[in-house]
């Protein structure tokens, strides 16, 4: 898009708007680069040509949080531009290339002095702009009200779930030690493990409700955990429409298990959940020993993430198509890749499956 072809100016004659774009500088941005920092000056109106724009507040202690986005025909910076208050957000780039013009102070009112057509844009904008910050402090706090109610509801489990996952395990051992052989020791292991599976998912949610994720490290062979994944889920492994294909080169990272078990569990799970019933599903996990990075890729083929939700797929109650879903499975994976100072993403396509992709830094030669 070119500048004079932007919608800012549907109302301007092209003739009034070549000179103002002649001498309009565009920047050209690849994705995570920052186009302006909260605080900074507001002394230039954005207008977008190409590509996405996110804005993110910085919260002391905490994740930047993303509050809106910016799209090709887009602008942004008006308000700051009239009422010399800096800005209040952080610009960063979606997409490669985001190419953005940007129009100094003096020349826009310049502008609009001659040619008064965009000043019903930008009163449209400021109004939307109120109304998307008022919806988003509502979400914000309804969001919030909902953590609390989950941390509430999971200690509770905790507490009343305690003496029979105590019963269980102890039902498990005395059958071990009467039965000694070597199919009812493995089923005894597989029930032991799968009560302090239950109990470490219970815990995980509490800490997660209170934007906590503590982790207990030890070394740990991602080949290893991906068998012991294949041992504690048979099911997955033996469903009838699904086919999961696991191949892991041997790679050592710093981490919990559990956790990292939790965050192929919920990849895994829901992508098998969002399969077809009429459609074979495949799902492939693969893992990487990268020069400094073990890189985990789960992919499958089902139908894609729906668009609606994937520019917050990792936040806290996003879910869709799922009776039983809460919302919460992507954004615990990503607080757990977080809290072991790796990263997550994915690619997806309507109709052409999704892939995750994580990376967690090496561990240190012993």
């Amino acid at each position: 898009m070119q500048i004079e072809d932007h919608p800012f100016f549907h109302a301007s004659d092209v003739e009034d708007v070549r000179p103002l774009a002649e001498r309009t500088a565009v920047s050209e941005y690849k994705k995570g680069d920052v186009v302006f920092t909260e605080g900074s000056p507001s002394d230039t109106l954005c207008l977008v040509l190409e590509g996405t724009v996110a804005f993110t507040k910085s919260i002391p202690g905490e994740e930047d949080r993303i509050i809106s986005y910016s799209e090709a025909g887009n602008f942004f910076g008006e308000i700051g531009i009239f009422t010399g208050a800096p800005r209040a957000l952080n610009a960063v780039a979606q997409t490669t290339p985001v190419k953005i013009a940007q129009i100094g102070r003096d020349s826009l009112v310049e502008f609009i002095k001659n040619t008064p057509g965009p000043i019903e844009q930008i009163l449209g904008s400021i109004v939307n702009h109120l109304h998307a910050t008022t919806r988003h402090y509502v979400d914000d706090m309804l969001q919030k009200e909902k953590m609390a109610m989950v941390g509430t509801m999971m200690n509770t489990i905790i507490h009343d779930f305690k003496n029979p996952f105590t019963l269980i395990s102890l039902g498990a051992q005395l059958l071990r030690s009467q039965h000694p052989d070597p199919k009812t020791l493995r089923i005894c292991e597989n029930i032991e493990a799968q009560v302090q599976r239950m109990v470490e998912m219970a815990n995980e949610l509490s800490e997660f409700s209170k934007g906590e994720q503590r982790l207990h490290l030890t070394r740990i062979d991602l080949a290893e955990l991906c068998e012991k994944f294949r041992q504690m889920n048979e099911p997955f492994f033996r469903h009838d429409r699904v086919v999961i294909e696991m191949r892991a080169t041997p790679v050592t990272v710093m981490g919990e298990e559990s956790k990292l078990i939790r965050v192929l569990q919920n990849l895994v799970g829901n992508a098998i959940e969002a399969f077809d019933e009429d459609r074979r599903g495949q799902v492939q996990i693969f893992v990487h020993n990268l020069e400094s990075t073990a890189e985990i890729i789960v992919s499958d083929n089902g139908k894609g993430i729906p668009e609606s939700i994937r520019h917050n797929l990792f936040s806290p109650f996003i879910t869709y198509g799922k009776s039983r879903g809460t919302g919460l499975g992507t954004a615990i994976v990503k607080s757990i890749v977080d809290a072991h100072g790796g990263s997550i993403d994915f690619e997806t396509m309507t109709n052409g499956g999704t892939t995750f992709t994580i990376t967690l830094p090496k561990a240190q030669e012993a």
